[in-house]
């Protein structure tokens, strides 16, 4: 397992999602507060979604991790679609570890990944008023690519800017539908 070292000196552990993770990763959602939820609800949370999450990460379709403070899960990320020129790239943190440098190591995270898997362009898209989220993914590099209608987990379909991030300079991605793979 790797670590990250929080601002507060606390160390939170990392690893890929597996087999086992789904009543944790379910807790994880639970434990957001209602407006972090209304940011982050890439998808559901219940079962039968998670196992599809886990076989997506498996097959090597995705690359998902969660930060661990001792069993508890402190952050969820994830490149979607890791295996094409164009992943999506989304991060959730409990509340209680905003504020302490982890939104930024997550992305740095992604990022390096991403760019030796050879991918082109990395993509995501948040809430227009998520302001403290835009300004993390514009200082780490991601432009804002326009406005798009992003279909989020719990079926709700809402306006969010659409970023990218060029690994290759001026590789556009092509449209696609904002919503979830599994």
């Amino acid at each position: 397992m790797s670590e990250f070292i929080l601002k507060n000196k606390k160390k939170l552990y990392f690893r890929e999602l597996r087999k086992g993770d789904e009543k944790a990763l379910a807790a994880f959602n639970n434990e957001l507060s209602k407006r972090s939820r209304a940011l982050f609800m890439p998808h559901g949370y219940d079962d039968e979604t998670i196992s599809k999450l886990i076989q997506r990460v498996q097959s090597g379709e995705d690359a998902v991790f969660i930060a661990l403070d001792e069993e508890k899960i402190a952050a969820y990320w994830f490149l979607w679609w890791i295996n094409t020129p164009f992943p999506v790239l989304g991060i959730g943190i409990l509340d209680n570890y905003h504020g302490l440098g982890l939104g930024g190591k997550l992305m740095h995270h992604l990022i390096n990944l991403a760019e030796k898997q050879g991918c082109n362009t990395i993509e995501l898209t948040t809430a227009l008023d998520n302001k403290p989220a835009r300004i993390l993914y514009e200082k780490v590099g991601f432009k804002v690519a326009g406005k798009v209608e992003n279909v989020s987990g719990d079926g709700k379909v809402a306006p969010e800017w659409h970023m990218i991030y060029n690994i290759k300079p001026g590789v556009i991605p092509p449209p696609r539908t904002h919503d979830s793979p599994i």
